[in-house]
């Protein structure tokens, strides 16, 4: 809501103060002979919410997710460090879309990073069945490298031919050729 103000809101700079009480208090430190530093540090808390998942199955718990902003994956981060016992995975909807129309980040890709066990929906029996056996699977993505060896390959091939026209030519004028 306040996205909008706070983007067109001017910014100020380092040492300038938030507001003219912050600035009178700072006089009159001043005046009193005190030395000070201004908002010079920061400390880092831990808001106290409840998070409550989308499903339980047996003592599973399920989220289920289609898009997933940025703020629902900062939270979802702090419900898996403050609780890390907690049988629950991520079932998504396109596991292989990205992040954001600029990432080149998918997803699935996102969980695996972080550790978040996740699935596509529709969910697998087998994959459930696992979970609610006490075993936690996750499903885990093809490394881009493939694609990349795959590329290269082909890459190689075409030098490979450019090459070897370029010898060939270069041969047949040596030896006098067309």
């Amino acid at each position: 809501m306040l996205e909008h103000f706070n983007r067109h809101r001017p910014r100020r700079k380092p040492g300038e103060y938030r507001s003219k009480l912050e600035e009178q208090v700072g006089a009159a430190l001043t005046k009193q002979g005190l030395d000070y530093q201004y908002e010079s540090e920061k400390f880092r808390y831990v808001l106290h919410k409840k998070y409550t998942p989308d499903f339980r199955v047996g003592n599973v718990y399920i989220e289920v997710k289609g898009w997933w902003p940025p703020a629902e994956r900062t939270k979802f981060l702090a419900v898996m460090l403050s609780n890390p016992g907690l049988p629950i995975f991520v079932a998504l909807q396109r596991p292989f879309a990205t992040l954001n129309k600029k990432s080149k980040t998918t997803i699935a890709e996102w969980c695996q990073k972080h550790g978040i066990a996740w699935s596509p929906i529709p969910i697998p029996s087998d994959f459930l069945d696992q979970w609610l056996r006490g075993s936690r699977p996750t499903f885990h993505v093809p490394p881009r490298t493939v694609t990349a060896a795959t590329e290269q390959a082909s890459m190689t091939k075409e030098l490979s031919t450019v090459l070897f026209a370029i010898e060939t030519s270069t041969q047949m004028e040596l030896n006098g050729g067309p």
